[in-house]
């Protein structure tokens, strides 16, 4: 196994421990999904670590088994179409083991809330591709969720309403809520060439979004300012829908000691004074600030040159020659 790097200018950052400063963020975002039920938007400049928080958080929803977690980022693969994203999210939730078992006795004891809840106008659309009625048994519901998640060898096939409805319907029967972060989300509306498939992807997130009852929280992220005012607009799917969550800055505490114990790891003193340097021409953005670290472990040559001022300051300009860091 590779061992971590010291400065990770890739996103995420795994395991949630290699980040620095962000475990009251994680903590925060972590109560308002799970605790709260509160379905969340997750909106900020890009590279200042919201993918990473997030999958801190799923993790931590799988580890401490609360419910199931999926991810689908919708700039990969990239996902264009309602179609494609039903079957990525269908992927994910096989992955997951999302089903219904029907020999189990929390099935039984919860079966007339899924019908209940299944049969309710906000996913009554699922329901019908379903097949689902008020009165229908546990072995019928998991055999329709199966069908429902069910990969295809087109994926032109795949339903998201279909998609979302089955694995509300799984959610419910487990007891178990199950949180879907889509990243990335603004590419519903950029990436769509067809405008009315894209509303077709955002209204049944919205239907699931506005469930009084329903088991599945989303958790929706963004960089880009414009297509995020785009995708929330007046009159939009997703106007009303979800409650924000503000990405704070990493406290200049933090930063000190965690750039401080990571050059130690890779044997290298750094004075106060220059981790500031670094920090004042960062601005204390994430990315930005591990390009300039990156960039002084390089100069730095294994403890051959001593970490002055000089070395930060040619650091910061190799630093700032990357696209990204106005990006």
């Amino acid at each position: 196994m590779a061992l971590p790097k010291a400065f990770p200018l890739e996103a995420p950052i795994l395991p949630e421990s290699r980040q620095i400063g962000r475990t009251p963020a994680i903590d925060a975002l972590e109560r308002q999904i799970v605790e709260m039920g509160h379905h969340t938007l997750l909106f900020a400049p890009r590279h200042v670590g919201k993918t990473s928080m997030a999958w801190a958080v799923l993790d931590r929803i799988r580890d401490a088994d609360w419910g199931s977690a999926l991810e689908v980022n919708v700039s990969h693969g990239p996902v264009r179409s309602s179609a494609a994203l039903a079957a990525r999210v269908a992927d994910q939730a096989r992955a997951a083991k999302i089903r219904v078992d029907p020999v189990t006795q929390t099935v039984r004891r919860v079966f007339k809330k899924v019908a209940r809840v299944i049969g309710t106008p906000a996913i009554g659309a699922a329901a019908k591709h379903l097949g689902l009625d008020e009165g229908v048994d546990a072995t019928t519901v998991a055999a329709a969720v199966d069908q429902a998640l069910a990969a295809t060898d087109n994926d032109a096939e795949m339903n998201l309403r279909e998609v979302l409805g089955a694995i509300q319907a799984a959610a419910i029967a487990a007891d178990k809520p199950a949180v879907i972060f889509l990243d990335e989300v603004q590419r519903l509306c950029t990436d769509w060439s067809d405008g009315n498939d894209s509303l077709y992807s955002q209204e049944p997130i919205a239907e699931v979004m506005e469930h009084p009852e329903g088991r599945v929280v989303f958790l929706l992220a963004g960089s880009e300012v414009s297509a995020i005012e785009q995708l929330l607009a007046d009159g939009q799917p997703l106007h009303r829908d979800g409650m924000t969550f503000e990405v704070q800055a990493i406290r200049t505490e933090d930063w000190r000691h965690g750039l401080s114990n990571r050059f130690a790891e890779v044997n290298l003193e750094i004075e106060g004074a220059r981790i500031n340097q670094i920090l004042e021409a960062s601005e204390g953005h994430p990315q930005r600030t591990m390009r300039v670290c990156a960039h002084v472990h390089q100069l730095a040559d294994n403890g051959t040159f001593e970490i002055s001022e000089v070395l930060v300051d040619e650091a910061i300009s190799k630093a700032k020659t990357h696209p990204s860091w106005t990006a």
